[in-house]
């Protein structure tokens, strides 16, 4: 059974329409879909690194979702960018535009290698200080996953970030229905899963086993 067979399965039996009396399953692939990339958004579990991407020399504002080429329209954030220097990668760290603006903009023809960036908006990232040459970066983005079609396309959603998707495409079924009081049941049901599927994720883990102890 494909993924898209599963989820349409299960959003019919949380219905209680396993016969599809009352959503057809092309809308409920809708509500799917929607409800995946919503998984995406909120969790960030999807994540790419898209690699040899190369500034250009005295421009600090980049659109990502034009700048990181394919994976573009499928961008929900932008997590980290990594620069080349030289036979080193150095992290560039993140700030809010209002704290970047006062430390990295304060002299407008002052031109190095960056150190820092940020966003504003959903539209802009700024790099600073302003590149004095080409460096090549790699952009570490989430983004939302392609769309289900037939049981042909590959789930790009993690285990265990799947199990949420039924609940949050019940929940607009039901709101579709007007029925909005189990329409909140079902949204509240989605952000428990949620939850529940951080805990799974994120695990403790030991950064250095050897220094237990010490």
């Amino acid at each position: 059974m494909g993924a898209l067979t599963t989820y349409t399965t299960q959003v019919q039996r949380l219905l209680h329409d396993t016969s599809g009396n009352y959503w057809p399953v092309t809308e409920l692939t809708d509500y799917i879909n929607e409800a995946r990339n919503r998984v995406a958004q909120d969790s960030k579990c999807l994540r790419q690194l898209v690699t040899n991407l190369s500034l250009t020399a005295q421009q600090e504002q980049y659109v990502p979702q034009t700048f990181i080429g394919a994976l573009g329209p499928q961008l929900v954030d932008v997590m980290g960018i990594t620069l080349y220097w030289g036979n080193q990668r150095v992290k560039l760290n993140r700030y809010a535009y209002t704290t970047f603006d006062a430390m990295f903009r304060p002299y407008s023809n002052y031109y190095q290698r960056p150190v820092a960036f940020c966003r504003m908006g959903a539209t802009l990232v700024w790099l600073g200080p302003n590149p004095d040459q080409s460096y090549v970066t790699d952009w570490d983005v989430a983004v939302v996953p392609n769309a289900l079609v037939s049981d042909a396309t590959v789930e790009q959603i993690p285990v265990p970030f799947q199990e949420p998707v039924q609940y949050y495409a019940a929940f607009k079924a039901k709101w579709k229905e007007q029925a909005q009081g189990e329409a909140a049941i079902f949204m509240q049901q989605y952000k428990s899963m949620l939850q529940m599927c951080y805990r799974g994720f994120a695990t403790f883990a030991f950064t250095n086993p050897y220094a237990i102890g010490r």
